[in-house]
């Protein structure tokens, strides 16, 4: 097993994402990536657990990912970041969220996807963006169910914005 619990969802995105867009991988693939990376014995940990809890299965040479694989590893793939429009609209999108102590998980799962979607976080849980919500943000957020605990809200009056626009380099 990984070192922390960062270094363990590390390796299942990157053979997430070495899978994603393919429902079968040569194992000669799969084992030139695992090579290529520093961490070969945690991704090699990885792929067997994959292998172990019917995520992938390997035969003749090949790994295929099974249908129970397919719909987790969309479940755990972090919201792809689109490129956001040149221009700004002058109008901050704001998510403000409560997920119960007992949803931890999906707590840290919204926050990554917020990060990684260039969100800026302006309180605990209250983060703000200039640009519209990418499509792939918004499926990530309703398919792990995580939309019950948002609140939207488009702004176009901020007092004191100034350390947002100059984090987004706006003007």
């Amino acid at each position: 097993m990984a070192k922390t619990w960062g270094e363990g969802r590390r390796n299942v995105n990157e053979l997430i994402e070495l899978f994603e867009g393919f429902d079968r991988l040569s194992k000669d693939i799969v084992d030139s990536f695992i090579e290529a990376h520093e961490r070969k014995k945690y991704l090699r940990q990885t792929l067997k657990r994959f292998e172990e809890r019917g995520l992938i299965q390997k035969r003749s040479g090949l790994y295929k990912v099974t249908k129970r694989g397919t719909i987790l590893f969309s479940r755990y793939r972090w919201a792809v970041k689109e490129d956001h429009p040149k221009a700004w609209d002058g109008k901050w999108r704001l998510i403000s969220f409560d997920v119960p102590t007992k949803d931890n998980r999906e707590r840290d799962l919204l926050r990554q996807a917020l990060r990684k979607n260039n969100f800026y976080q302006l309180q605990q849980s209250v983060w703000i963006a200039p640009y519209e919500m990418t499509k792939e943000f918004w499926k990530f957020v309703v398919f792990n169910n995580l939309h019950k605990y948002c609140k939207i809200m488009l702004i176009e009056v901020l007092d004191g914005d100034e350390a947002m626009k100059k984090h987004f380099g706006l003007r």
